[in-house]
């Protein structure tokens, strides 16, 4: 009975989800529920507690040991969904002091509509209508929740609202400009003129909003290692992830000096940086230069059989939007439930135009041409990109679906990516592309540190300013820009630990393979297994392996 009553659980399970979180849907490639937006109301926060608890009453009724291997992972997988869930909803309850979560419902929702073709234009013009009619009444649940805002979520949410203003004002009418039918576009302009007025009336009631300086944004260690434990299948107390943190950081920081001593040794290893650093694209050319790494990084990874590369159209690179900024790059690509063959999309965000000639200097010197390198690498060849290729291929419908997608694997494996690709010989041992590459790996150490520190240790936001300035020697502008993200983005540190996990587990399963170890068998193993935790690719690649994840 049991092998039977699971596959319907998880079957009702994520179409449960799904009806609650049509983002996460979108992003799996469901469009079922592309015409609603997110309800934070407080019935439906009430009903979504006591439904996930129903949920969990029946997992519990199903033995474990009943289940087939992989069953047994995804039972694993969904039974600490729940518990996240339930963590944000019943205790960290973001929706409560950080309007942020409100603003990401309403863009995030209305560029996938604009962003992938998974339907005619007409058709997706509705979604984009129907999500438009409820922003008023999501933003009036915003109004009614928000009981104290910290201020450093007070200063993001005003800015990421502008952008999304100016996304729904502009963009959004131009990804639908192709609409001939008439009454559909003045329908679009009815509801865009509504939802530009609600969001306007939002922004005017924030910048009224007196900070609460009593609210903090800091989770705190139990929530933070409660957060870990669910989400990212990580158990480890946070006294031993910041010793991690440090160690890693102080070898990367010498390899630093040692790469930089090889391009000049008559200066210091900042100074070397410095100089590396202005070698920089011009303001408004990174989206043609990401464009042209793309050819090379294929065929580097082809001739060297690094990774199977499945067939599928290329990423299209474009600009990231306004709402977007707090973010260099990211690869967009379609839901794994597909059914259409879509391009993904690669966003590089350039500078802002309202910033000063050293805000953009400091800025375009933080994507240096050695750091683009690693950002191309990370977001498309072989990272993300081929990451979504793969995705689509996996039969366990709880490790294809973006609900449970742990960060520490999907980041994991992109950031690990940067530095297997300088192992194996990209850039022909050019030190600038090597040291652009520690530069990215000491930038991802310092989330590690910072984003611990922010939440469990009191860190200001001045302090974690100052220690990416010191510690990844990058500029003020880009330091602060990374730890404000710290605050609202606080298990940032998955970069540098997926990537740490994915290193030991390629050494341990070198020694289990032995003389039949190949690097390309490995990297495709590991993404034909799918989104689940580390601790599940361990277990699939070495079945029975007690080792560590990480020490």
């Amino acid at each position: 009975m049991a092998t039977a009553d699971f596959p319907k659980l998880v079957e009702e399970y994520i179409l449960d989800l799904h009806s609650r979180h049509p983002s996460l849907a979108a992003a799996s490639g469901i469009h079922a529920w592309e015409g609603q937006l997110e309800d934070f109301s407080p019935e439906a926060i009430v009903t979504e507690i006591l439904t996930i608890k129903k949920f969990q009453s029946r997992l519990e009724k199903i033995p474990p040991l009943s289940l087939s291997s992989s069953d047994l992972f995804d039972y694993q997988i969904i039974a600490s969904n729940m518990k996240a869930r339930l963590l944000e909803l019943e205790v960290i309850k973001n929706y409560e002091r950080n309007p942020v979560i409100y603003s990401d419902v309403i863009s995030n929702g209305l560029l996938q509509i604009a962003m992938f073709e998974y339907a005619p234009a007409d058709s997706r013009i509705r979604h984009v209508i129907s999500k438009e009619k409820q922003i008023a009444r999501l933003l009036d649940t915003a109004r009614l929740n928000i009981k104290g805002i910290p201020p450093i979520y007070l200063r993001v949410a005003i800015n990421n609202f502008k952008g999304t203003l100016n996304f729904v004002q502009k963009d959004l009418p131009q990804a639908f400009a192709s609409v001939k039918d008439a009454k559909l576009q003045k329908d679009f302009q009815k509801t865009t003129k509504t939802a530009i007025s609600a969001i306007s009336q939002y922004i005017r009631h924030l910048e009224k909003t007196k900070p609460d300086e009593d609210v903090s944004f800091a989770l705190g260690k139990q929530n933070y290692e409660a957060k870990l434990r669910y989400e990212e299948g990580i158990d480890l107390p946070v006294e031993t992830l910041l010793r991690i943190a440090y160690r890693e950081l102080a070898k990367n920081q010498d390899e630093f000096r040692k790469t930089a001593a090889k391009i000049d040794s008559r200066k210091n290893a900042l100074a070397v940086w410095a100089e590396v650093q202005k070698q920089h694209p011009k303001a408004g050319s990174l989206v043609a230069e990401a464009q042209k790494q793309l050819d090379v990084l294929v065929k580097f990874l082809q001739e060297k059989q690094i990774v199977t590369i499945p067939q599928a159209a290329p990423p299209i690179v474009a600009a990231s939007p306004d709402f977007m900024r707090y973010s260099t790059a990211s690869m967009w690509t379609p839901g794994a439930y597909e059914y259409r063959q879509l391009p993904s999309r690669y966003l590089i965000t350039d500078v802002d135009p309202k910033w000063s000639d050293k805000q953009k200097e400091e800025y375009l010197s933080s994507i240096n041409y050695p750091q683009l390198w690693s950002t191309s690498i990370h977001e498309a060849y072989p990272g993300h990109f081929v990451q979504g290729i793969y995705l689509r291929q996996v039969p366990s419908t709880v490790r294809k679906a973006a609900a449970f997608a742990p960060a520490s694997f999907v980041e994991g494996w992109a950031h690990y990516t940067e530095q297997m690709m300088i192992e194996e010989g990209f850039g022909s041992d050019d030190p600038k592309i090597k040291l652009g590459q520690l530069a990215d790996a000491l930038l991802r150490l310092c989330r590690f540190v910072v984003g611990i520190r922010l939440h469990t240790e009191d860190m200001s936001i001045e302090q974690g300013t100052r220690y990416f300035m010191e510690n990844a020697f990058m500029g003020e502008t880009p330091s602060k820009i990374e730890t404000e993200r710290g605050t609202f983005d606080p298990t940032y540190l998955v970069y540098s630990v997926g990537k740490l996990m994915i290193l030991k587990m390629r050494e341990d399963y070198k020694r289990y393979r032995k003389d039949e170890f190949s690097l390309q068998e490995f990297h495709d193993k590991l993404l034909e297994i799918g989104q689940a935790p580390l601790w599940v690719h361990r277990q699939i690649l070495m079945p029975g392996d007690r080792s560590k994840l990480l020490e």
